[in-house]
């Protein structure tokens, strides 16, 4: 039976991977917390593969705040580039394979149609760039990998756009939210599970990048909306520039991520976000930490 380490296994991304887990029984996965493997301490991946012996990593560990970045370059990077070349390194030694995830912002949004996985590249902020340097390393690296872009990742863990607008919601009879940023969003629950379909097709490794995004498109205010009427909440949603909403970060005004690739070389079904909604809702709304 294979086996992978989940690395960022407490984070988002992470918990999605461990509630499909059991779907997978084939597949034995290991979760660590960066408290037992810490990919800017490559001591902590040695160690605990002498304990556990893997195949392959997944990399769920990353640093994701957009606008914190902007003043923490330093962190972002040594999580998103130098821990990922961390990741490489022991795996080229010991000759394991990567699956690797990137963001629809290593791209500047100024496109007019979707963006294929060889468009060019140009992102607008610190986030996106730490994030797409560690592309680079892991597109040069010997090692069977493959790095997996999403966008506007959502589920029921940790903090994210469904959660927040959720609870506040609750708390407001009205909103201001962006409608000129466009996307595609992502249930962490899909990819997670679409990953472990993957794993032990090699075919999924003959490419450096995939891109993968729940179907449709959407902008924010409309992303809320959906989530406000999931919640039979009277709460108004009002829609408002980017340019009205500050923010450190710039964000861009365009990632709708084209997922041909992986739906038509590999096989894979994508839901669309608006079905894949519902049943994120259906867990949140019996969430009482909201």
């Amino acid at each position: 039976m294979p086996s992978y380490l989940v690395t960022g296994g407490s984070g988002q991304l992470g918990q999605c991977f461990h509630a499909v887990a059991k779907e997978s029984p084939e597949i034995n996965l290991f979760f660590t917390s960066r408290n037992e493997v810490d990919i800017t301490r490559l001591e902590t991946l040695a160690n605990f593969y002498r304990k556990n012996p893997f195949d392959g990593i997944i990399n769920c560990a990353a640093y994701t705040s957009v606008d914190h970045a902007e003043k923490e370059r330093e962190n972002a990077f040594k999580i998103n580039t130098e821990g990922l070349q961390n990741i490489i390194d022991f795996a080229e030694n010991k000759n394991l394979s990567i699956i690797h995830f990137s963001t629809d912002y290593v791209f500047d949004g100024k496109s007019s149609e979707p963006y294929q996985e060889e468009a060019v590249t140009n992102p607008i902020g610190i986030y996106g760039e730490s994030k797409l340097q560690g592309e680079l390393l892991l597109s040069k690296s010997s090692c069977k990998s493959v790095t997996i872009r999403t966008s506007w990742l959502f589920s029921h863990y940790t903090k994210n756009f469904v959660k927040t607008i959720a609870r506040i919601a609750k708390e407001r009879t009205e909103l201001n939210v962006v409608d000129d940023q466009w996307g595609r969003p992502t249930y962490g629950i899909d990819l997670a599970r679409t990953v472990l379909k993957l794993i032990s097709n090699d075919t999924m490794y003959t490419f450096s990048i995939l891109h993968y995004a729940n179907q449709g498109v959407c902008n924010w205010k409309v992303f809320a909306d959906a989530i406000v009427n999931e919640l039979e909440c009277k709460t108004i949603i009002q829609g408002i520039s980017t340019s009205a909403y500050s923010t450190l970060a710039k964000r861009p005004k365009y990632t709708i991520l084209n997922t041909g690739r992986i739906e038509n070389k590999l096989g894979v079904a994508i839901p669309t976000w608006q079905e894949s909604l519902k049943k994120c809702m259906k867990i949140l709304k019996n969430d009482e930490s909201l």
